[in-house]
């Protein structure tokens, strides 16, 4: 008698809505139901059923995002399911793209699928071609679903219903329509009266939570109730931004008249909408534009968590920065943040020389090779290591998305702290970094695969720079001829006071100068020894330049001059 090895059978159930799903017998069993009869018609063939249940009620197939199709893949991967049976294909997906990562999932771990309804055999061309037949018309049927859904919401609109979605503050919802919620509404008027006052947002904020009011409570499709305990600066904006408080419905950024009445009058609306106009100036927003984002999505502060890209408009130029999103939400004097605002170009410059040793690595070049390739460049692997001996030359044959890709491969996180900045690595960029090492680097530590620079944020020019300790930065010589010159021209008058025994006074008559100023280049010769070095060879400070130390008085003690001008 021919005996079979037992195949493991999961009975896999959805439902798009989860309406009826209250009843003693829905849609879900039924379709187990029809699963478990087709098993066990192949009990001969070694079929049994697993006692777990794979049910998703209420999510589309539109999506692979369903709990119970998370598990089943789980446990396909875990090597616990030998066939999983569906009542018709369109329960598994209704999607050509996700149905083929199923594929792959399920042929990796040696799992089959099966249809109760639908008979065809994958195995031969034929029932390849039906199966994506199938799998087009449950597509095609899912998207004409959903146009009917858009169109239906579209006429809505534009007669001024409400449509669904989170209730705004002020509204309750009756019989699917909005009703003003009297207390509510007292807080709405008195955000616009606010603004209108003091003409800051952040203002409003503290005054609405001084004012003890509440923002709305929302409720979970578990019926659990969500509150923000109090206002912050994205809620006070979306209020003064939403049109439903002048009994308006948007559509496509066009306003149609609602169904609803009116919070706020059209007088009140206008001067609040002239405010924020006027206001929108010079301020930071969050950018949407990830062209010059490279650590977008990476890049942390240690006490407010998240930043975020922003710009800043000064005249007719756009400055970019990472910036906290606490920040961004309440206010700079609320969120009382340690960091602050960094340019953009500073710390991505910043991360990318500390890590440009990974670019040199072969194992990442074949892959910039293979990314020069695909965009059409005509370069061999000489070509690719000449140009990745500067990695800043090597960013401008790609696109910043690209370079974004790269550096999230890389990087795992970047944490801006008020004395030093982390770069946690990837576990593949760590083993690249260490290999790269000729010699052991005291800022890497590969137990928690991390980089760690102290650095203070310093202004030049008006804008925040990060500097670091000269004893571990590692730069490129660059001389300040400026500073080199005043350097060498103060020990020059020094030594010629001393032979021919002149004042300060007396020289700077002799040699037709201003006697102050020739007294403040002659007190750089007061300059720690090792200062004095590092101006003639070029690796002082960044911050460090004439400028500064003859605006500023330095202490005389050599070890609190390394200190204040950044040697240490």
């Amino acid at each position: 008698m021919e005996s079979f090895s037992p195949i493991r059978c999961a009975i896999y159930t959805r439902k798009s809505t989860d309406e009826g799903l209250e009843k003693e017998f829905n849609t879900l069993e039924a379709q187990r139901e029809a699963g478990e009869n087709y098993i066990r018609s192949m009990k001969h063939q070694g079929w049994v059923i697993l006692p777990e249940h794979y049910d998703d009620g209420g999510f589309s197939g539109g999506s692979l995002k369903r709990p119970a199709l998370k598990q089943l893949l789980s446990d396909v991967e875990a090597g616990k399911v030998d066939m999983i049976v569906v009542y018709k294909i369109d329960r598994l997906t209704r999607s050509l793209l996700d149905f083929a990562q199923l594929v792959k999932i399920f042929e990796k771990h040696c799992c089959s699928f099966v249809s109760v309804t639908q008979h065809f055999n994958t195995c031969d061309s034929m029932g390849k071609l039906t199966l994506n037949i199938l799998l087009s018309f449950a597509q095609f049927e899912r998207e004409l679903g959903a146009e009917r859904v858009r169109d239906k919401i579209a006429a809505s609109k534009k007669k001024g219903m409400w449509t669904g979605g989170p209730l705004p503050l002020g509204y309750d919802s009756k019989n699917k329509k909005l009703v003003i919620n009297k207390e509510e509404a007292e807080i709405v008027r008195f955000i616009f009266e606010d603004y209108k006052r003091t003409g800051s947002q952040f203002q409003t904020v503290r005054d609405v939570n001084e004012k003890g009011y509440k923002p709305k409570e929302r409720m979970t499709k578990t019926g659990k109730n969500i509150s923000k305990g109090s206002f912050n600066h994205a809620m006070i904006s979306n209020i003064l931004n939403n049109p439903v408080y002048l009994g308006k419905v948007v559509y496509k950024g066009e306003l149609y008249d609602g169904q609803h009445k009116a919070i706020i009058s059209q007088a009140l609306w206008d001067e609040a909408k002239s405010l924020r106009k006027a206001n929108l100036g010079e301020a930071f927003r969050p950018s949407r534009v990830i062209k010059h984002s490279l650590l977008k999505g990476l890049i942390e502060c240690e006490c407010c968590g998240a930043m975020t890209p922003t710009r800043s408009k000064h005249g007719n130029k756009y400055y970019e920065y990472y910036t906290p999103l606490k920040t961004v939400k309440e206010g700079a004097k609320i969120a009382h943040c340690k960091v602050g605002s960094i340019p953009a170009g500073e710390i991505e410059s910043f991360v990318i020389d500390k890590i440009k040793s990974i670019f040199q690595a072969p194992e990442f070049q074949q892959g910039l090779l293979k990314e020069f390739e695909n965009q059409g460049h005509n370069c061999n692997a000489a070509d690719i290591h000449k140009i990745i001996s500067d990695i800043g030359d090597a960013i401008k044959y790609f696109e910043p998305r690209t370079i974004h890709n790269f550096i999230s491969e890389l990087v795992r996180k970047v944490i801006i702290c008020h004395d030093h900045i982390e770069i946690k690595l990837q576990p593949f960029a760590a083993t690249l970094y260490e290999s790269s090492l000729v010699k052991p680097d005291p800022a890497f530590n590969n137990k928690i695969l991390e980089l760690k620079y102290p650095v203070r944020f310093g202004q030049k020019r008006g804008r925040t720079v990060i500097v670091e300790p000269a004893s571990v930065e590692r730069i490129t010589p660059h001389r300040d001829e400026k500073l080199f010159n005043a350097v060498t021209l103060a020990f020059y008058w020094k030594q010629i006071m001393e032979e021919k025994h002149l004042s300060v006074t007396e020289l700077a008559r002799r040699e037709n100068i201003d006697r102050g100023y020739m007294g403040q280049i002659i007190r750089l010769t007061t300059l720690a020894p090792d200062i004095i070095m590092a101006i003639i060879n070029g690796t002082q400070p960044k911050l460090l330049n004439l400028r500064k130390l003859l605006r500023e008085r330095f202490p005389y003690s050599w070890e609190e001059q390394k200190r204040e001008l950044g040697f240490v």
